[in-house]
This record gives structure tokens, C-alpha cells and sequence, in this order.
């Protein structure tokens, strides 16, 4: 398993920071790779709950929450496919929020397991996520402040 992980410290509450990681009507605000997101069942996201939509670079994608502790942390879990047909491995997103005097440390850690042609592509899939972390990081920062 491959585990890359970035922070960035951001001007606003921990609680606001989390509410806009979390919700995806918020993440197609500010998240570039965010085309078209809806989430079964409605209401308060926590474990089990399910998003789909349409993201760029990857199509169509289904994400599982897993391990939400509110104003806290949450996981996104999902099967990295290419072209929505390919079985690339599994990966898990992992957010976390910290107060840190005042402001709010965001943490995303990736846990990367490539499989079967994932192996192969295995470079390419990191440096990919190498590249896109710190672009989320920016997006998200200049959204939030």
C-alpha cells in the first residue's frame, strides 16, 4: 500500500472548514475535479452514506464515507477504475481538521492499493496524486478564506 499525505493551514474555523470538506455541493464549489455529485441517503453525511457523480480525469465514480467523526475526520473510500471499466485498486481519502492557535490544519492523507493493471500503472497513479494534492490544497484555501 502506498500512503502520500499533505497539509495546509487555512484562516477559518475548524467546524466551516470541516462543513465544506464534507458536503459535496460545497466540493463542486471549489474542487475542479468535481463535474456532478449527488449523495444517497439525503441528509447528514456519516458512515454508509454513498456519493456518486461524474469527476474529471475519472468519469464516473462511486465514493463510500467511511470512519466520519463530525468536525473531525472522514474517509472517502472507492475502486480506482480508468475509463469507468478498468479496475485500477482501491483507495481511501482520508480528511482531517485541527485547530492550530486560531486557524484550521487540514490533513488529506491517500491510501493508495494498486491492483491487478493498477500495478503497472503504479507510477503514473502516484504522481498523479503527487500533482493533485497540493492543487486541491490552493483550490480549497483560496475558496475558504
Amino acid at each position: 500500500m502506498i500512503t502520500l499525505t499533505e497539509s495546509v493551514l487555512v484562516n477559518a474555523p475548524k467546524d466551516e472548514v470541516f462543513e465544506k470538506l464534507i458536503n459535496p455541493q460545497e466540493q463542486l464549489k471549489w474542487n475542479t475535479l468535481y463535474i456532478e455529485v449527488s449523495i444517497e441517503p439525503k441528509g447528514e453525511i456519516k458512515n454508509g452514506t454513498v456519493m456518486t457523480g461524474k469527476f474529471k480525469g475519472s468519469g464516473k465514480a462511486t465514493v463510500h464515507f467511511e470512519n466520519v467523526i463530525p468536525n473531525q475526520e472522514f474517509t472517502h473510500y472507492s475502486k480506482l477504475m480508468m475509463f469507468n471499466l478498468i479496475y485500477l485498486g482501491e483507495f481511501h481519502h482520508n480528511y482531517k481538521v485541527e485547530d492550530v492557535s486560531g486557524k484550521t490544519k487540514f490533513t488529506q492523507t491517500v491510501f493508495l492499493e494498486p491492483k491487478g493493471i493498477g500495478k503497472l500503472l503504479q507510477s503514473t497513479l502516484v504522481n498523479s496524486f503527487k500533482k493533485r494534492m497540493p492543487e486541491s490544497f490552493e483550490e480549497f484555501k483560496k475558496y475558504i478564506e
